[in-house]
């Protein structure tokens, strides 16, 4: 036994080592940040498909921005880890570098509250109102929640503006006409109009416009200050992560006072610009203040934001940033089951999010019959109303001439399950050089409350209202909020449009809008039935 070892002792080394096999546990490493990342992906699947379709309609410098923004990530994480630790190396040697980035991967507490609390409001927030540049919000805010596993902790909190800088960057590029912006634009309309009362200014807000007795004030895309309130956001996190400010409880009150100085700041301007323009009859001046008004506000609630960020302390590497940041590892570390825990979960929020979409899909709806007293045949989508329809091909529209005694006119519905697909018929009007004199609201029957338009120097009329199963309407925004308590119902936009000025009060005008208006609800029945026998 010893001659046999001395022999292998003796045995001269020739240099070549033999292969090494693995450890199964090395290949075991990656499986599962490799799950966890796979099923993160899955449960956000729509936001990153919207995010790769409109990244091609970023303009150039946005991405630029985005650019500078991940090199400047990058620039940081290499020069985080050059830095040495405060402690040298046990063996005596040179000092540790700080890693910033790992391939291990390690539950931290701040990382998984982030990741798991975007992934669910995603999901309630798809469920209540689908807004898809919130979702990419969201969806990106979470990603950076789960590098967090792999980060150094203080890097990652130091870092985590950037992040926002990039949520906010991605979704809002140049699709501000949709999504967030129209229901900013409604609201802003109806806000301005309740300041106009105040005044005792007679005005009425019908989806963005603004009807006064002697005028109509449009409130357009830049008037939403959905571009304004990116830019305060921006400036706010870019401020914070230049100065290296720390997020807390008192950044968040900062954050909601700049949001609010910049909501108060774009209603003012939208007022003033109506008083010059309609009011005052002075529009030059009123183009000629847009711009500055804006610009104003802008500044004013960023500088004053800026100063409220003074008082927000610093980020500094102190015992108790490293101790917290010890703290969140071994929250995990004794729990072997915490990993399998988090990985489970977020494929739970895979599958919740797949079967939502299957079902959001669902439109049904019957045919529109009319009673045999209205005389109507179908007439083909103007080019305008098949471009605007043609976004939405789950959206279901029937456009008919109709005689109906001596009520003689077009009319358009359009059916759909998505509060983004119904645009104002006044705005078309308008679109179609047929000028509004003004909007009221009429009860044109017990059931339906209608919006009344006098049209093209009165020499026209028309009407129209928003109904459901369950609801009849002239506001955009109810439709809009009825999605938070009845998700996938089928709304229909009725637009009707007379070849003459006609009365509301006329018994005709009545009869047609009861027909018209009990034709709808029976065919809204194909979907309540559907529904039915699908559960």
């Amino acid at each position: 036994m010893s001659s046999g070892i001395m022999q292998r002792t003796n045995v001269p080394d020739s240099g070549i080592s033999d292969p090494v096999t693995p450890h199964p546990a090395i290949n075991l490493v990656w499986l599962s940040p490799s799950l966890l990342s796979l099923a993160w992906f899955l449960a956000n699947i729509s936001a990153v498909k919207w995010l790769l379709s409109s990244f091609v309609e970023i303009p150039t410098l946005y991405k630029i921005v985005i650019g500078f923004l991940i090199v400047a990530l990058v620039v940081r994480s290499t020069l985080n880890s050059d830095r040495p630790l405060a402690k040298p190396a046990p063996t005596g040697g040179s000092s540790t570098k700080r890693i910033a980035f790992s391939p291990n991967f390690v539950l931290r507490r701040y990382p998984l509250l982030l990741m798991l609390g975007a992934g669910i409001c995603s999901i309630v927030l798809q469920y209540i109102i689908d807004i898809k540049q919130v979702t990419v919000l969201l969806f990106i805010l979470g990603t950076y929640g789960l590098w967090g596993f792999f980060a150094e902790p203080i890097f990652w909190r130091k870092n985590l503006p950037v992040a926002g800088l990039l949520a906010c960057i991605l979704p809002f590029n140049s699709q501000f006409n949709s999504g967030l912006g129209l229901p900013a634009r409604v609201i802003t309309a109806q806000v301005v109009e309740q300041l106009l009362s105040m005044l005792h200014i007679g005005a009425i807000s019908s989806y963005d416009i603004i009807i006064l007795e002697n005028g109509i004030a449009h409130v357009d895309v830049p008037c939403s200050g959905i571009k304004t309130l990116l830019v305060g956001t921006l400036f706010l996190l870019t401020a914070t992560w230049l100065e290296g400010r720390k997020l807390s409880l008192k950044w968040l009150a900062v954050c909601v006072a700049n949001f609010l100085m910049l909501v108060s700041a774009n209603a003012l301007r939208v007022t003033v610009l109506v008083l010059v323009a309609e009011v005052f009859k002075q529009p030059t001046y009123a183009e000629i203040l847009h711009v500055p008004l804006g610009i104003v506000g802008l500044v004013c609630a960023c500088f004053l934001s800026w100063l409220m960020l003074q008082n927000i302390p610093k980020f500094t590497e102190t015992k108790n940033n490293k101790f917290d940041s010890q703290r969140d590892v071994e929250i995990f570390k004794n729990q072997p089951l915490a990993k399998p825990a988090v990985i489970a979960t977020v494929a739970i929020l895979a599958v919740i999010s797949q079967l939502y979409h299957v079902e959001s899909q669902k439109l049904a709806i019957s045919p529109l019959t009319l009673p045999k007293q209205i005389v109507s045949e179908s007439i083909p989508l103007n080019a305008s109303e098949q471009k605007f329809f043609g976004n939405y091909p789950a959206t279901k529209t029937e456009k008919k001439r109709f005689v109906s005694g001596n009520l003689r006119g077009s009319m358009l519905t359009v059916a759909s399950t998505s509060w983004q697909t119904y645009h104002a018929p006044e705005l078309c009007f308008v679109a179609s050089g047929i000028p509004v004199n003004r909007i009221e609201k009429k009860q044109l029957t017990p059931a339906v409350t209608a919006r009344w338009l006098s049209l093209k120097d009165n020499q026209l009329s028309a009407t129209y209202w928003l109904q459901s199963p369950q609801l009849t309407t002239d506001n955009f925004m109810s439709r809009i909020s009825s999605d938070i308590t009845h998700k996938n119902h089928t709304w229909v936009l009725v637009s009707i449009l007379f070849d003459s000025s006609v009365n509301p009060e006329n018994h005709e005008v009545k009869d047609l809008t009861t027909n018209i208006h009990n034709a709808v609800k029976q065919s809204l029945k194909g979907e309540t039935n559907e529904n039915k026998t699908g559960i």
